[in-house]
């Protein structure tokens, strides 16, 4: 595994990584103990071989369940539910144990209607690399772009790129996340894949991170020339239909690439079923969907920037990885990894906890806010065994997603 986190050029931040932490109520932990709470890829990757298999699979739908069923608190995500549904929360799906202990949408948002996924899609593309590999149309992360595009043979270090570094965002490639102007360029030209191709080289190829759109799609389009069909056919063959996701959207360039970085469109209940995938090793219903090992892989930093919080976390194949504060000791850290797109997209996978949770929403102010909504539930998880029924607290969880279906998009949340 590459070690790009030496040197450290973060130019895009999706909310993620910023210069001011928005404050988190409730838990008090000290700036100083945040900042020893660490990302552990070992442990990650410990609760996942050891995660027990769902006593059902979603593919034909979920199963419901009452929080206390599964130790959450009702009342506990009641509460956080009210506290981020006027920050342009559109819709979540909290899963534990493979059962919807909670969910709820807003106004003019509902289980069957397809929502943008922005950057998470660059998660399905990295997900299609690793099952391109499992079925040996790719001999692993070690390729190289010039192997695929012989045109750049010319210039050494771009075609020196590897699969690797576009998977951890450490190309090289120059790119303009000011305004987004890289990326609205990328779209507006004839040809997005040779767009991102002419870019000069900032950096040598896994010297440092920079986020970058092009990254994915040129990794798209790489891999439509290893599999022979493009990604978004191909995940749609191999991985949503035998999961049971229906109808999904995912758009292409002009040259009918899919758009490896922003356009997939799909349900919250499918995402829940992507983070229960991952959850799961890449298995699914008896069938190995993406190989173990790639999933493994996927979540071992290749970057290691420092969050707004002061957590260290990371970046590993188009997944970031970050430490979350425990419940139970300030000192103590749940290692997520999540799926992230601008203005609240996200699909976090919590491991020890066997948990995932899926967010989407419209907010450009506070681009943490699903972070900070995962952290206030994750007060409200108590225990792994069944909590004693609380009708009460249950009474009050209705009470608050009834109030986050009332509850319309605010302009200034929703604004750049």
């Amino acid at each position: 595994m590459s070690k790009a986190g030496q040197q450290i050029s973060l130019k895009r931040n999706e909310g993620l990584l910023q210069k001011e932490a928005a404050p988190v109520r409730g838990l008090e932990i000290s700036s100083s103990a945040k900042a020893r709470l660490t990302y552990s890829a070992l442990e990650a990757v410990g609760h996942l071989r050891k995660a027990a298999q769902p006593d059902y699979w979603p593919t034909e739908g979920w199963r419901t369940a009452a929080p206390e069923a599964h130790g959450i608190d009702s009342a506990g995500l009641a509460k956080a539910v009210k506290e981020v549904k006027d920050q342009n929360l559109h819709s979540f799906v909290l899963v534990r144990n493979g059962y919807i202990v909670a969910e709820g949408y807003s106004k003019e948002w509902d289980e069957d209607r397809l929502h943008p996924m922005y950057s998470v899609t660059k998660s399905f593309t990295a997900a299609a690399c690793g099952m391109a590999i499992g079925e040996e149309l790719l001999t692993g992360v070690g390729h190289k772009l010039g192997e695929f595009y012989p045109e750049i043979q010319h210039e050494q270090s771009k075609a020196e790129i590897t699969v690797e570094q576009l998977l951890s965002m450490s190309s090289g490639l120059e790119w303009d996340n000011r305004g987004e102007r890289s990326s609205v360029e990328m779209a507006d030209s004839p040809d997005w894949v040779q767009y991102v191709l002419d870019r000069r080289m900032r950096f040598q190829p896994g010297s440092a991170f920079q986020y970058n759109n092009g990254n994915a799609h040129l990794l798209s389009g790489l891999l439509q020339r290893a599999i022979g069909i493009p990604v978004n056919l191909y995940v749609h063959t191999k991985l949503f239909v035998p999961m049971g996701i229906r109808n999904p959207a995912w758009g292409g360039d002009l040259q009918g690439v899919a758009i490896g970085s922003w356009a997939l469109r799909i349900r919250s209940r499918d995402m829940a079923k992507f983070g229960l995938l991952y959850l799961q090793g890449g298995q699914w219903e008896g069938g190995q969907l993406i190989p173990s090992s790639w999933v493994e892989a996927s979540i071992q930093p290749c970057t290691s920037p420092s969050y707004a919080d002061g957590t260290e976390g990371g970046y590993g194949y188009f997944w970031w990885l970050k430490p979350f504060p425990s419940s139970q000791s300030p000192f103590k850290a749940h290692s997520v990894f999540y799926a992230a797109g601008s203005g609240g997209q996200r699909i976090f996978v919590v491991p020890d906890l066997n948990l995932v949770l899926a967010v989407t929403g419209s907010n450009q102010k506070n681009g943490y806010m699903p972070e900070q909504f995962l952290e206030k539930l994750l007060r409200a998880v108590k225990a792994d065994a069944a909590l004693p029924v609380n009708e009460k607290a249950e009474a009050q969880l209705r009470a608050s997603v009834g109030s986050l279906k009332r509850t319309v998009d605010k302009p200034v949340w929703g604004s750049l």
